[in-house]
């Protein structure tokens, strides 16, 4: 699997910079986007509770402005305006429910006066979540979670959102093992390969990104 098309961090950067600035990025998972936004920043640090893919993030996506730790976004181990920037990418909805308001209340606390938070969630829109759905790829069926993290983000309070932004990544696989190797289908695998050839093995998946500034 590959993706072929992400223009997340172009569409930030026509609203804020990211030059100069000491960012967090919450949830980096094996630090595929880590890469992309370290080349953007002074300096990132990436947390990440699962230690498998911090492990993987030191092994292949690694840079000398990179700090890899594990932590969890609803208690950030970092003093009070640490951050010019936090980065939620695609994780908010995995944040237990009853805690994404507290993780959104600690990015707050870490960010420094006039600093951003950036919101990166997936809709439950493309043929990519269809497929999550009908295969029980990936993560499968989160529509109750990504419900859950937009309406958390609707009622911040203390930041003032100033963008929000469609966005979409466009996957690419080269055969249906490729597929079952990346995403770890679960269920009806028979017609995997009809409904993979139908799409032309690309998939899209719909994002929306918000941006706030914390006054």
């Amino acid at each position: 699997m590959k993706r072929i098309r992400e223009e997340f961090l172009d569409k930030v950067e026509k609203v804020i910079t990211l030059q100069e600035k000491n960012i967090l990025e919450i949830g980096c998972g094996s630090g595929s986007r880590s890469i992309q936004i370290a080349k953007r920043c002074k300096h990132l640090t990436a947390i990440e509770p699962d230690k498998n893919l911090i492990d993987d993030a030191l092994k292949i996506n690694r840079a000398d402005n990179i700090d890899y730790k594990i932590g969890s976004a609803e208690q950030l181990n970092f003093p009070n305006q640490a951050f010019n920037i936090v980065v939620f990418t695609l994780s908010l909805h995995h944040v237990p429910v009853g805690k994404m308001d507290q993780a959104i209340n600690e990015a707050i606390r870490v960010i420094k006066h006039n600093g951003y938070i950036i919101f990166l969630e997936p809709t439950s829109d493309g043929n990519f979540f269809e497929a999550e759905i009908k295969f029980d790829a990936c993560d499968g069926d989160e529509r109750e979670q990504k419900t859950s993290a937009h309406e958390a983000i609707r009622n911040i309070k203390d930041a003032k959102q100033i963008a929000e932004i469609s966005d979409e990544t466009i996957f690419q696989f080269d055969s249906v093992e490729d597929f079952v190797k990346s995403l770890s289908p679960k269920k009806s695998i028979t017609e995997l390969e009809d409904f993979l050839r139908k799409t032309n093995f690309i998939l899209k998946a719909s994002r929306r990104i918000k941006i706030f500034q914390v006054v």
